[in-house]
């Protein structure tokens, strides 16, 4: 079993805030055998698929999980750049907004789940401002890193989602878990997480708020006034 009884009970609570139906894209390794199963040959990626079942069933026809091969999806997986799995999409009107190359576990899970609420149209307080900002801000790619066990992760996270999913991939994030991906996080120098690189030049070391991200991405120049002051 996946969850105690408790897990489970605090998940069916977050996933009945989902507002409108959603769907992820899921990237594993499985192939497909004679009788019609999948047999998927990496540890995480079976893991990953029966965490979002899960969430799936609980979710009250609100979320569906459509999972794709990189062995028999070969188009897709080109696609959407997968090169390793599992690998988690949330795609909106065709753009990629959030790639997860992270099993959400452990810490990670109450931000992925909260990211769920915002991507089936659930609005924070400060979404308009974000919104309001979209001019000002170029198509951009950010990459983060974190752990299962960071601290200070599973508040910045849903932070970086929800710019991507307001901007509908004009900002695009890709969270990315040091443990599982050492040889990505050693390419860009991670030393601690969470770590944040926009356009693989612009570190955010640590921490950061909605206002703090909205400087980076807008180069300095977002509006002054209400919670942006």
């Amino acid at each position: 079993m996946l969850f105690s009884q408790n897990e489970l009970d605090n998940i069916k609570r977050e996933m009945k805030k989902l507002k409108d139906n959603i769907s992820l894209k899921l990237f594993t390794d499985f192939k497909t055998q004679a009788d019609g199963s999948k047999l998927r040959r990496c540890m995480a990626c079976e893991g990953t698929y029966e965490l979002l079942k899960t969430l799936e069933e609980v979710s009250g026809g609100k979320l569906s999980i459509e999972e794709y091969s990189t062995e028999e999806n070969v188009e897709d997986a080109k696609k959407y750049d997968i090169v390793r799995t599992p690998a988690i999409l949330f795609v909106n009107e065709g753009n990629l907004v959030i790639k997860y190359s992270a099993t959400p576990a452990g810490a990670e899970l109450a931000p992925f789940l909260k990211s769920l609420q915002y991507f089936s149209g659930v609005s924070p307080y400060y979404k308009d401002q974000i919104v309001s900002h979209l001019k000002k801000i170029s198509m951009s790619k950010m990459k983060m890193f974190i752990t299962k066990t960071c601290p200070y992760c599973p508040a910045t996270v849903p932070v970086a989602n929800l710019f991507s999913i307001v901007s509908k991939g004009k900002v695009s994030v890709e969270i990315i878990d040091v443990d599982a991906n050492p040889d990505i996080a050693m390419k860009y120098q991670v030393q601690g997480v969470p770590h944040t690189i926009i356009n693989d030049k612009d570190h955010i070391y640590g921490m950061f708020t909605p206002q703090e991200l909205l400087e980076k991405l807008t180069k300095g120049k977002r509006d002054l006034g209400g919670m942006y002051s």
